[in-house]
């Protein structure tokens, strides 16, 4: 499989693929707002280098947390 390239998404990264559920396992801070520790989001796409999970909420805000603050929901 070819590297990722720096400046794209992609919709599956190491097993994780769009519309998978996940949890954050410690509260977030961005611009747009605060989600607090056990809040779901859906993963939108992935962000590479460093990789980042852009996941969207309730509402449809896209976050983007690092893969070390989310754990992937067995469904």
């Amino acid at each position: 499989m070819p590297p990722k390239e720096f400046d794209k998404t992609s919709s599956e990264h190491s097993g994780a693929e769009k519309g998978m559920k996940f949890r954050i396992t410690k509260p977030h801070h961005e611009v747009l707002g605060d989600l607090e520790q056990g809040t779901i989001l859906e993963l939108e796409n992935i962000a590479h280098y460093p990789t980042r999970y852009r996941l969207r909420d309730n509402e449809g805000n896209i976050w983007t947390l690092p893969t070390h603050s989310v754990e992937k929901i067995q469904e």
